[in-house]
């Protein structure tokens, strides 16, 4: 299993930064390694001092998870397998914005996290990053089969 480069962590955040910008946002973009650890984060002028932070708990539930933030509010709810664990650890974000990253070879080696714009908007300030790098942005969520 390989790490994210530099390289790759500064242009997954360069570019969810440039497009938040671009559609008049002051988004956070924050880079965690596949253990969770935060490898780099960007606040642009006018950013709220919040967004940083959420946007690491967005990258780091993306790797504890392996799924993208938008699939884990319903692990959370009410009756749901993981009703609770929110309350386990405050590093859990049910919001999207959120994702992991996969290699070549199908193992996580990151994740990245977008706040400050909207939902749809966080989502391409992650995704635009990583699809510049040739990373997959296609997700299927991992409990679809046991429904």
């Amino acid at each position: 299993m390989r790490e994210l480069t530099l390289v790759e962590v500064e242009t997954l955040l360069k570019e969810g930064v440039a497009y938040a910008q671009s559609v008049g946002r002051p988004s956070s973009v924050a880079v965690v390694d596949f253990g969770g650890h935060l490898r780099g984060v960007l606040r642009p002028e006018k950013g709220r001092i919040a967004n940083p932070l959420i946007a690491e708990k967005k990258a780091w539930t993306a790797v504890a998870l392996q799924r993208p933030t938008s699939m884990v509010r319903e692990l959370m709810l009410p009756g749901a397998i993981g009703y609770g664990l929110q309350h386990t650890d405050e590093r859990f974000c049910m919001v999207a914005g959120g994702f992991p990253i996969f290699d070549e070879q199908g193992d996580l080696i990151g994740g990245i996290g977008a706040s400050g714009g909207s939902i749809e908007e966080d989502v391409e300030c992650c995704l635009v990053g990583m699809r510049k790098l040739g990373f997959s942005t296609e997700f299927q969520n991992p409990l679809a089969a046991r429904k």
